[in-house]
């Protein structure tokens, strides 16, 4: 079990450094289109579509790692006022709600994925891709983070020690 959580943890990390990855490109080739404006009167082609699908894909990729390191937004003010059983607990259901919405959107984008797959379509813009490319990243984030919400749910939110040694 310890090699799953490991093999888990190593897989977030690694789609997490992607999202950064991807955060970067999109950065440069903005500053390089705004470049190539200013000075040739030319435009990166196909830019907007790619930065379209890098945003979702990145947002999608890290996600997983931001709710690891409990980096995402929680409402404090309720929790403050509960004991340290109760707010576990809290802690607890709200992670089992979490996975079972993360395991229904990751299904419904399993689902769209295997259709486009079947039917060959495509997404028409200035670039033509097929439409199952940008479906995988919704389908791994939903994946990894149905999967970390259910860790969670079983062992509860890690320490800040244990996070800071990820």
């Amino acid at each position: 079990m310890r090699t799953l959580a490991r093999l888990q943890d190593a897989t977030i990390h690694a789609f997490a450094v992607l999202a950064g990855i991807v955060f970067v490109l999109i950065t440069l080739v903005l500053v390089l289109n705004v470049g190539l404006r200013f000075f040739a009167g030319k435009n990166v082609y196909g830019m907007i579509d790619a930065i379209e699908m890098g945003l979702m894909a990145a947002t999608f990729l890290g996600a997983p790692w931001v709710l690891r390191k409990n980096a995402h937004v929680s409402v404090d003010i309720v929790l403050s006022g509960l004991s340290p059983a109760r707010r576990l607990l809290v802690d607890r259901l709200t992670s089992l709600l979490g996975a079972l919405l993360s395991a229904l959107f990751t299904w419904a984008t399993l689902s769209a994925l295997m259709i486009a797959l079947s039917r060959g379509s495509m997404m028409r813009g200035v670039l033509v891709i097929p439409e199952w490319v940008p479906l995988l990243a919704p389908f791994i984030g939903g994946l990894l983070l149905t999967l970390e919400f259910l860790r969670r749910a079983a062992v509860g939110p890690e320490t800040e020690a244990h996070q800071a040694g990820l």
